[in-house]
């Protein structure tokens, strides 16, 4: 009881201290009467800051093109639909568009190793035989073509590459080769492309394919994402050229 009671007199402490209209803390009109600006010193240095917003807005306007900020970028970084891009890039003002276009390189890569680190080519490359000589004059571009195809142990691999399997005799490397090549530019095998039982094998069976879909394809700038018209009597040619990173 005795608690209660000192209880009861702390609560009629803090109900003088209550808001009541003409004590101390009147609020009958609302707070703002007591209320008054703070750091009025930061209000000039706040309107300075949007004037050099607004010229700096005005300036990237002028001197930049506000399109690249919603434009759309290839693989190679530049932007679509752009007359002037980064770095003197190409000029893609008439190509607004981003798709997807097959990966030469990355796609071919398989069949190149194949052709170039097969017993054939190692023959042909470091040892020649009765009736020709080696092309690789020195011992350190033997060396190099060695490691560099990982048929020797070195610090670049890891493991052997992973090229389809190795062919010694030249009759089966012309087929093989020519057979896989075919069912890349041979718009009539493209089913057979995607059969794990054709010449490429598993590589771009339906899972593989997919699953390293960015790795076969290059985003790229176009006019439309309409289907170009396929001229079957007119043959395009496409070069391989490795990656910059590649060794061979």
């Amino acid at each position: 009881m005795g608690s209660m009671c000192c209880g009861s007199g702390s609560g009629e402490g803090e109900e003088n201290k209550s808001f009541t209209k003409g004590g101390d803390n009147d609020l009958s009109n609302g707070p703002a009467q007591n209320r008054g600006c703070t750091d009025i010193l930061c209000l000039p240095l706040f309107a300075a800051a949007q004037v050099v917003f607004i010229i700096v807005t005005i300036a990237g306007m002028q001197d930049g093109n506000p399109a690249k900020l919603y434009a759309p970028r290839d693989y190679s970084g530049a932007y679509c639909g752009v007359e002037k891009n980064w770095n003197n890039g190409p000029n893609t003002a008439g190509q607004p568009k981003l798709s997807y276009t097959m990966n030469v390189s990355s796609t071919v890569d398989i069949i190149m190793k194949q052709t170039v680190c097969s017993s054939v080519a190692r023959k042909v490359l470091t040892t020649g035989d009765g009736s020709f000589s080696a092309l690789l004059d020195t011992q350190a571009k033997i060396d190099n073509y060695l490691c560099d195809c990982c048929l020797v142990p070195c610090k670049r691999c890891e493991s052997g590459l992973d090229n389809g399997g190795d062919l010694s005799d030249p009759a089966d490397l012309l087929t093989t080769v020519s057979n896989r090549m075919t069912e890349l530019t041979d718009p009539s095998k493209a089913s057979s492309l995607f059969d794990p039982s054709g010449s490429n094998g598993n590589t771009f069976s339906a899972s593989a394919f997919w699953e390293q879909a960015t790795k076969y394809f290059n985003t790229v700038c176009l006019p439309t994402c309409a289907v170009p018209a396929l001229d079957a009597s007119t043959a395009r040619t496409v070069v391989w050229s490795p990656t910059p990173d590649s060794d061979l």
